[in-house]
């Protein structure tokens, strides 16, 4: 029973990307529209800003945990981290294309290909989309604040924003995340998982966002860009373009160019 409620769940995983599931994308867009309207709309404007509040004073109340606990919110909050962060998510994608042999080598790269298209698309919309809707961290509106900046000064840790919302890090984070569970699979998930929860978080603890640049600014993004992702042929489309490329270059290029990449093809094939 377990090997084919697994077996099934593959099946629909492969599924993703393949095919126009118009109600899905409705639902996406429609629910992302919904939430973002709570955010702006009273009485749910007033109970996002008083939940926010709470979170931060819960959260930012735990650098007094000790000295341990503060180096390493300040130094997940610093530009040098926010970099290696990077190469930190690139490890479950490069595991899952080397090693995920179930499934073509192409749609692997398609998974990733897609994942980052949607990463580029979200950052870039959350960075110019909404800047009507900018606002302060809670850093510099509310107090008592424990700042890291001071309890950690050795370190670059950013603690504030005067454009918050939305929360680029929980976007790349959401997508990143959301991509592995329903598209890649549960094992590569885990791995993510806490990458993903580290970037989305790391800057709310510090300071420089509220809850609601994370929970609403993430879904008005993520939810539309995910639902073009899986609810369309995206991913379809883009297995057939890696497959003719593959094609196209082997045949027309010379062989000692082409030969070491076809090589490592077949071995992680």
């Amino acid at each position: 029973m377990t090997i084919k409620i697994k077996e099934i769940g593959n099946m629909q995983r492969d599924l993703i990307g393949t095919q126009w599931q118009l109600k899905k994308l409705t639902l996406s867009f429609g629910l992302a529209i919904i939430i973002g309207l709570s955010y702006i709309w009273t009485p749910t404007s007033d109970l996002w800003g008083e939940i926010s509040e709470k979170f931060f004073f819960a959260v930012n109340a735990s650098l007094l945990w000790g000295e341990p606990w503060q180096v390493f919110w300040a130094a997940v909050n610093t530009p040098v981290f926010d970099k290696l962060n990077g190469l930190i998510m690139a490890i479950p994608c490069i595991w899952y294309v080397a090693t995920d042999r179930s499934r073509p080598l192409s749609l692997r790269l398609s998974h990733m290909v897609v994942m980052g298209i949607a990463i580029v698309v979200g950052v870039y919309f959350a960075k110019h989309a909404f800047r009507s809707y900018e606002s302060l961290s809670p850093s510099l509106v509310l107090t008592p604040f424990n700042d890291l900046t001071l309890l950690v000064p050795w370190l670059e840790a950013k603690v504030s924003a005067d454009d918050s919302f939305p929360g680029n890090h929980a976007v790349v984070a959401g997508i990143y995340g959301f991509f592995f569970y329903f598209a890649i699979g549960r094992k590569y998930f885990w791995l993510a998982l806490p990458i993903a929860l580290l970037g989305g978080t790391a800057r709310a603890v510090a300071g420089a966002h509220w809850l609601s640049d994370l929970l609403v600014g993430g879904a008005i993004h993520i939810l539309p860009i995910l639902a073009l992702a899986f609810a369309t042929p995206a991913i379809r489309q883009m297995q057939s373009i890696l497959d003719t490329l593959a094609d196209v270059l082997v045949l027309n290029l010379p062989e000692f160019m082409t030969s070491p990449f076809v090589k490592v093809a077949r071995k992680i094939s």
